[in-house]
């Protein structure tokens, strides 16, 4: 499916979720089915893994970075900053569908900044997958993890009226969700 718009005419797509329900799995799922849509990196004061897309930055290269400007839009979370790059905007301007590992702190700045071309989306999974995911992935003790899932129910319950994408199953379901979401929101 190909989406290519008018100059000008982007669409930021702004995926939020808790911890846990695969947000940067799906995003390397996008990449690799839809190289027409711009993935976008993070920059984050923390080490990277192999399953995120992101810049990691030590706190000084950030408050640099954040002084020079180079950040459309950043945020704190969880004791680290975290932002997106200045190139966001200009590949919005050329027509591109561009997507982000946003925030939901960050949400309000978004809608903001980036007005009618945001396209908030909340991913989400059922929460017995998120709990198995959690505990498969080790970095958390059994009442860290009970308090991410309460965090993700409380997420949920305040994002009422955004658009979701269940990513419980197979990726290629939340790939397929997000491309009928996008192909609904963004016609060509």
């Amino acid at each position: 499916m190909r989406m290519e718009r008018d100059a000008g005419k982007g669409r930021l797509v702004y995926l939020m979720g808790a911890s846990g329900v695969g947000k940067d799995s799906l995003l390397g799922a996008v990449r690799q089915h839809h190289p027409e849509w711009l993935v976008a990196h993070r920059y984050i004061t923390r080490p990277s893994s192999t399953s995120e897309n992101c810049v990691s930055l030590s706190s000084e290269e950030f408050e640099r970075r954040q002084r020079l400007g180079l950040f459309c839009l950043d945020w704190h979370a969880h004791g680290l900053d975290y932002g997106l790059g200045i190139e966001i905007p200009a590949w919005l301007e050329r027509g591109q569908v561009v997507i982000v590992n946003g925030s939901r702190r960050a949400l309000p700045t978004a809608r903001e900044r980036f007005a009618d071309r945001l396209l908030p989306v909340l991913v989400t999974a059922q929460p017995a997958v998120l709990q198995e995911r959690l505990i498969r992935r080790g970095r958390e003790t059994p009442a860290e993890i009970e308090a991410r899932l309460r965090r993700h129910r409380q997420l949920e319950a305040t994002l009422d009226g955004i658009a979701r994408v269940d990513n419980s199953h197979e990726l290629q379901h939340g790939v397929a969700a997000l491309q009928a979401l996008l192909a609904a929101e963004c016609p060509a």
